[in-house]
Order: C-alpha cells, then structure tokens, then sequence
C-alpha cells in the first residue's frame, strides 16, 4: 500500500557513464524520503567500464534503472520515444526529470510524439552547462520554448542562471547541486615527500586544457611539484607533450576519484567557464584546497576573498600561486574554511529536499496542455 502511494520520478540522463549530470541524478535518487520512488533512464547506452561500476552502484541503493538498447547518440535520440513508451506505460511517473540538452531533446520528441495521450506529465529540468546547444542550434531554441512554456528549468548556479536569462530572457531558480561527502581512501599514485597536485575533467577548452598545460611545462621535472592528469578529449593530444616530464602522470580515468582527493595537496582548475564545479566541491569535502580561474561556476563553490584564484586565467598568476603555497598552518585554516563553505552550501540532502519540495509544487500544479 505504501509502495502505492509513492511518488515516481524519472531523471533522464544521456548515459550510464562518468559525467556530472549523472551523477547528480543518482545523488537526488539516493534520497531516503519514503514519499518518492525514483527511476534513472539512459538515452544512449553506456559501454565503458564506468558503465559497470554505475549500475553496480544503483543497485547497492536500490535505485531502479533502464537501459537503452542502442548505443549510438543521435539514434538514440531518435528512437527514444519508441521504447522509452513501454516503460512510460508501466509505471505513470508523475515527473519526469531532464539532466541537459541530450535528455531534453530525446524526451522533447517523446513529448511531441505522445502529447496527445499524455497530457498529465509535469517536466523538471535542470540546466547544468553555461553554454548549450553548441551544435544543435536551431533545434534547441524550439526544446528551450517547451521547458520554459511548461515552467521546468532549474538553474545549478548563478552563472548558469545569468547565462540563461542572458540568451532566453528567464531566470530560472536556482538549486545548488549536492555532493555525497564520501569516506577518503589513499591515492596509491601518490609521490611521496612530494607536493601532489590534480587536475581532472574533460579535456577541451572549457577545462582550460591550454593553461594547465603551460603551468606544468612551466614547472617541468619540478623537484617538488608532482602534476596527475586525469581526463580525456579532443585536446588529450595537447597534454601527452607533457608525458616526457618525470614529474606528470597521466590516467584516462579513475573510477570513484572524490574518494581519492584527500589524499593530493591540491587540485588545479584553470576553467574557462563552469556550470557548477562539481570537482571543486568534492575537495573541499576532501580538505583539499582548490586552485581556480576566477569564473562563474567555479569562484561560486568557495569564498568570495579565497586567495588561491586568480583572474582571467592568467598563467603567470598560477605560477606565483605554485611558486609562494601556503604554510603548513595556513593550509590546515584554507582546508577547514573550503570544507565549512561546501558544507553550508552543497549537501546532497540540502539538494534533495529542495528537489522534492520542487517535484512537490509541480505535481498540484494546473497541467499544461
């Protein structure tokens, strides 16, 4: 009976795989609130080993999930209306939840395809990049008028909230994302008697791959400074260079890598822009200091008058930062004021109960014909 009474929400993802959408999906469906029953669907299926490791996870949480059978994106798109039906059909969520730009187009046409029959959804959508539709223009100025005319967009910052506001003329609210603060485990990577510094993320431009590479060639075979380099791209080919340094270790990806970050003295994010920096959370809950580039989405997950940041991503600011790091006491002072900002401000049970007051609303809303 109880079981009855539960709420259902689908979040739609692009993948079961690393990615910062999915993984806020998954820390909203780990909420312990009895009112709610949550699903994950993937769009496109996922295939790496990261893939296991998700599914694996969801099932530890008794999360229920769906699998796409077709692995290539823009068919997956395509198809999704078709078979994402039947499960539709099964189990009548209330809301469905959209993580950005892939989902949103996939349930978009399963929208157009079933509006007729299924005039009782209600729509949330969280928008977690800066920039959208860099490829898809046309096509996403029509997906923007549906979420906005179905009142559905969720901002994860003010940066993606001015940015929104700035190309749609809506200012969508604002629900910071929440981070799972996990127990810490030693990096077996780590150079000892060394200062152990890491950058992770996609590399492209929006990482500020050009930066990161000219700091470290700048402290090249350093005697003190150890970079690792996580991450894959367009721009991977811009930090191999960096492979014939003694002091730069280089990994595709690191599965579970927030349970790592206490163990490095740093972590490095020369971005150029940022939804919300997810990283730069997850250190600060690991008590490790973040370096950053002063931009938005970034500057918003520490202090306003934090002093290792710099403005314009200047290079040569960086360096002065390598150059002059904290004392051992300061560092300590820097690592507790990073771990109290991010414990204000980004819980995941913060996250999930305003998600579910939001999902909440939504449902004694007028529907939306």
């Amino acid at each position: 009976f109880l079981r009855c009474m539960r709420n259902r929400v689908f979040h739609i993802i692009t993948h079961f795989d690393i990615g910062g959408a999915e993984r806020i999906a998954i820390n909203i469906s780990k909420s312990s609130s009895a009112k709610w029953e949550y699903h994950i669907v993937e769009v496109v299926r996922g295939t790496s080993d990261y893939s296991s490791a998700m599914i694996d996870e969801l099932r530890t949480y008794n999360i229920k999930f769906h699998r796409s059978p077709i692995r290539n994106n823009k068919l997956g798109i395509i198809l999704f209306p078709i078979w994402f039906l039947g499960i539709y059909l099964k189990f009548r969520p209330q809301i469905i939840h959209t993580h950005t730009e892939v989902p949103d187009l996939a349930i978009y046409l399963f929208h157009i395809v079933q509006k007729f029959t299924l005039q009782k959804i209600k729509y949330i959508r969280t928008i977690h990049n800066i920039k959208l539709w860099t490829d898809w223009g046309k096509i996403g100025s029509v997906v923007e008028k549906f979420f906005m005319r179905h009142h559905a967009n969720i901002a994860i910052s003010r940066a993606v909230q001015e940015s929104y506001k700035t190309h749609y003329n809506e200012s969508p609210t604002i629900v910071f994302n929440g981070i799972e603060m996990t127990s810490q485990r030693k990096f077996e990577g780590l150079v000892e008697d060394k200062i152990n510094i890491l950058f992770a993320g996609r590399l492209e431009y929006q990482k500020g791959v050009d930066e990161l590479v000219a700091v470290v060639s700048h402290f090249a075979n350093d005697p003190m400074l150890v970079f690792h380099i996580v991450g894959n791209g367009s721009q991977k080919f811009k930090v191999e260079q960096l492979s014939n340094f003694s002091n730069v270790f280089y990994y595709d990806t690191i599965y579970n890598l927030s349970q790592y970050l206490f163990s490095f003295d740093y972590v490095f994010m020369p971005s150029n822009f940022e939804g919300l920096a997810t990283l730069s959370i997850e250190s600060s809950f690991g008590k490790t200091p973040v370096i950053i580039n002063s931009c938005g989405g970034l500057e918003e997950t520490l202090p306003a008058d934090w002093p290792l940041k710099v403005k314009n991503n200047s290079v040569q600011s960086y360096i002065s930062i390598f150059n002059n790091l904290p004392s051992q006491d300061i560092y300590r002072k820097l690592a507790d004021i990073g771990y109290e900002y991010a414990y204000k401000n980004f819980t995941i049970k913060k996250m999930q109960q305003n998600y579910e007051y939001i999902y909440t609303q939504k449902i004694q809303e007028i529907t939306v014909l």
